[in-house]
Formats: C-alpha cells, sequence, structure tokens
C-alpha cells in the first residue's frame, strides 16, 4: 500500500515543484487576474472623447505656446488662466474643465481626466520655461550691476 501512495505523489504534478516555485506560480496567476479586472473596469469608466474637447485642447496649447500670450496660476484655487495677445481670447482652467471666453461667446467643456492632467503639464511646463527665462535675464542684470558696483568703489579708492 505504501508504495502505491509513494507512486502517486512522484507523478502528482504538484510534487514535482518545490514550494518556492509553486508560490511563485499562484502569486502571478492572481496578478494576472487582477489586471485583467482592473484592465476591463478603467475601459468602461473612462469617457469617449468629443469633438469639442479636441478642439478645445488645441485652442489651449495653440495659446500656451504663443510666446505673447498671458500665462497665470492662482496658488490657492489652482486655477490657471491663459489670455491672447490681442486680449481676444481668455481661457480658465479649473478642475478638468476648460472655459473659453471671447466678448461675443462662452463655452464650457468638460476634460477626461487624462486630457486635462496632460493640458496641465503642457501649462506647467510653458510657465516653468518662461519662469527660467525671466530668471536668468534677472540674474544677468545682477550681475552688470554688481559689476558696476565694483568698479565704482575700486575707482573711488584711487
Amino acid at each position: 500500500m505504501g508504495f502505491f501512495f509513494g507512486q502517486l505523489k512522484k507523478s502528482s504534478y504538484l510534487c514535482g515543484m518545490n514550494t518556492n516555485n509553486l508560490k511563485h506560480k499562484t502569486i502571478r496567476f492572481f496578478q494576472k487576474v487582477g489586471l485583467k479586472i482592473l484592465r476591463a473596469s478603467n475601459q468602461s469608466n473612462e469617457p469617449k472623447h468629443s469633438e469639442f474637447e479636441y478642439e478645445c485642447l488645441a485652442i489651449c496649447k495653440n495659446l500656451i505656446h504663443k510666446e505673447k500670450s498671458k500665462l497665470l496660476i492662482s496658488p490657492i484655487s489652482g486655477k490657471r488662466y491663459i489670455k491672447s495677445e490681442d486680449n481676444q481670447i481668455f481661457v480658465i482652467m479649473d478642475n478638468g474643465k476648460i472655459t473659453i471666453v471671447n466678448h461675443h461667446y462662452s463655452y464650457n467643456i468638460d476634460l477626461t481626466y487624462k486630457a486635462y492632467d496632460r493640458l496641465l503639464k503642457t501649462f506647467d511646463n510653458e510657465v516653468e520655461i518662461r519662469r527660467q527665462v525671466m530668471e536668468n535675464e534677472i540674474r544677468s542684470n545682477v550681475k552688470h550691476s554688481l559689476s558696476n558696483i565694483y568698479k565704482n568703489i575700486t575707482n573711488d579708492k584711487v
């Protein structure tokens, strides 16, 4: 009898694996199942893009990248503002909603989370680039001022 059970254990699939390998395969199986469930649930929650959303994103990105557009961030509310160079178009970005205002019209457009997040990153990167340019300009003026001060001090002593 013992011989029969011993043969059964040797030919069994589970007995051929060591415990680490079995543990790894079990964990990996549940990871795959979890990822499939997550992907299935995310696809149904993400709304489809509307044609208004594409046009709104194009308008905002175009205005953001124009050098003469004014960009403003409100530190308390987190709103972002864009003012066109000719003062004809104003854009307000707040909590996934874009408001485009002109003297004749006003549009309120809801963006998907992903699109809004990308737009915020584009806006923030442009503000950072402009800040860096302005800081470099300020620092270059300071260097000239300091050198002038030094020259004035050295000339007075002589």
